[in-house]
């Protein structure tokens, strides 16, 4: 039961977070916005993980943190460059 709470308040967390990639007033803004949805969905998968018991998510979110990290790394040195290469 709370397992299901937690993911249901953490969707409606996602969805504010996809709010602030949209109607971000800056681009920075709709990185962070990025940044939080991403993280959003990762605690999904590790709930969904324990809750149906299925370790092979596990991996599967640490896949996207890493992922996730790398871009918004590489998205963030691409706006502070301009978009100079």
């Amino acid at each position: 039961m709370f397992i299901e709470a937690a993911m249901l308040l953490l969707s409606l967390l996602a969805l504010a977070s996809a709010g602030r990639i949209v109607l971000g007033p800056t681009l920075w803004d709709r990185l962070l916005g990025l940044n939080l949805f991403s993280s959003k969905i990762i605690m999904l998968i590790v709930l969904y993980a324990v809750a149906t018991e299925r370790s092979y998510l596990l991996d599967i979110a640490l896949v996207y943190v890493l992922l996730g990290f790398i871009s918004i790394i590489f998205i963030a040195e691409f706006i502070q460059k301009k978009g100079k290469i």
